[in-house]
């Protein structure tokens, strides 16, 4: 059954048709062909019906539209209609609670075994009234229960300091229809000293595309059904948190490392260009320094605006650079990482998320340098839910666990977005060699 996301996507999809239709109809009646040609007959059949598609997704999206509209406007809890739910239920003030009603949402649905309906009367049996209101509003569908968008932005917003890119300040975009279509200036205009009366040279900007396509990420998070079957707010936090580590843990790596393939993102370090990356580099303190800097000057060098420029490494890489020592004096090479964490003066970033074991001897790591402010994440801003107390999951050893063997209940969440940079000049990368401690 199609969401409403999946509406939007089929109108975006017809009316690039209808473009490409009604260019098409202007070409062939450029190069003179009659009405009746063939050409032009099957031009006008095929804008006809990119036409008819548009408007049979666009009534869809109108009315699951106005459905959601309908469904948060009569939202209340039936346990208290002498106090009717105005709006959006009230949000914690708090910022340790932030979240905690979307933990809550987890558990009720863990228990009702998926339905929202079973969901809502055990949050309104359990106290949790404004809570309950908000799910009334959520979408129903066979792959689980779209979370409403007020509880989605606050999960969106925390997993934020738990993904590196983010936290050092990639813009997130919303793209609820499935893609954002951007370009990039690849080569500027120019301008010219000319004397009176003498013709400026003409000149004109060219530019290349930059898409961003859904890539849908599932977590699976097992939760020991004990712990379902008490309702609170510190299990609510409980069920949050575990959820968002599995989330931006697998999210911080497709940032970072991502290649693309098998419907990932492709991250940072496939965007470097080759002159922005550099390999094998030693870790003798001269060696090190030079190296740094030419990350710098990449970026720099690239007419970057360096609106807000950040390194991203291992914490092992952070403390190896706070280590180093003037050949002459013994001072610290970079006595600004222990003051104040920047390195060369930018902020320094740390995530477990890239590996200090690569390369031939095992011992490399990797490091970026990036305007992070041309760093974009597209996303859709929702998150679907499902649960089962009988499916298997397999661990991190490779073992097939039953959860009804073991008194579990699987939560399944998923989340859908890409990654892309405005202009891949602002990224720079090296790779380490003995850049740990």
């Amino acid at each position: 059954m199609k969401d409403i996301n999946d509406y939007r996507r089929d109108r975006t999809s017809a009316a690039a048709a209808m473009t490409a239709a009604s260019e098409l109809i202007g070409t062939t009646e450029a190069s003179g062909a009659a009405q009746d040609d063939d050409a032009m007959v099957a031009a006008i059949a095929a804008f006809e019906t990119a036409q008819a598609d548009f408007a049979a997704a666009d009534a869809s999206v109108k009315r699951l539209e106005a459905v959601e509209a309908a469904a948060a406007a009569s939202a209340q809890s039936e346990t208290s209609q002498s106090s009717p739910v105005l709006g959006a239920p009230a949000r914690a003030a708090d910022p340790a609670a932030k979240g905690v009603d979307f933990g809550l949402m987890v558990q009720a649905l863990a228990n009702a075994k998926g339905s929202k309906d079973g969901a809502i009367a055990r949050l309104d049996r359990d106290g949790h009234s404004g809570i309950s209101a908000a799910l009334s509003g959520a979408t129903d569908s066979a792959g689980g229960v779209t979370i409403p968008r007020a509880q989605a932005d606050d999960i969106i917003e925390l997993l934020k300091p738990r993904v590196a890119v983010m936290r050092a300040g990639a813009r997130t975009v919303d793209m609820p229809a499935g893609e954002i279509r951007n370009a990039r200036q690849a080569s500027s205009a120019t301008a010219h000293y000319v004397a009176e009366n003498e013709a400026v040279p003409a000149s004109e900007p060219t530019f290349e595309p930059v898409n961003q396509n859904f890539k849908t990420l599932r977590s699976l998070v097992p939760v020991g059904n004990a712990l379902l079957r008490h309702s609170s707010p510190a299990l609510g936090a409980l069920v949050r948190d575990d959820m968002l580590d599995v989330m931006g843990l697998r999210k911080d790596l497709a940032f970072l490392r991502g290649d693309g393939s098998s419907e990932t993102p492709k991250g940072m370090g496939s965007w470097a260009l080759a002159g922005h990356t550099q390999t094998a580099v030693g870790k003798t303190a001269a060696v090190v320094d030079a190296a740094l800097r030419r990350m710098v000057s990449k970026v720099e060098d690239a007419d970057t605006p360096m609106t807000n420029g950040g390194w991203i490494m291992r914490s092992s890489a952070k403390n190896f650079l706070a280590s180093l020592r003037d050949a002459n004096s013994g001072a610290p090479l970079y006595p600004s990482i222990e003051r104040n964490g920047e390195l060369l003066g930018y902020p320094i970033y740390t995530t477990s998320q890239l590996p200090d074991n690569l390369g031939v001897g095992g011992d490399e790591t990797e490091l970026f340098f990036a305007d992070f402010n041309e760093m974009l994440v597209g996303d859709s801003m929702s998150l679907t839910l499902a649960s089962s107390s009988e499916a298997a999951y397999v661990n991190n050893s490779g073992d097939t666990v039953s959860a009804f063997q073991n008194d579990l209940t699987l939560m399944r969440a998923i989340e859908e977005h890409d990654f892309v940079p405005r202009h891949d000049v602002a990224i720079s990368k090296l790779t380490g060699a003995g850049w740990g401690l």
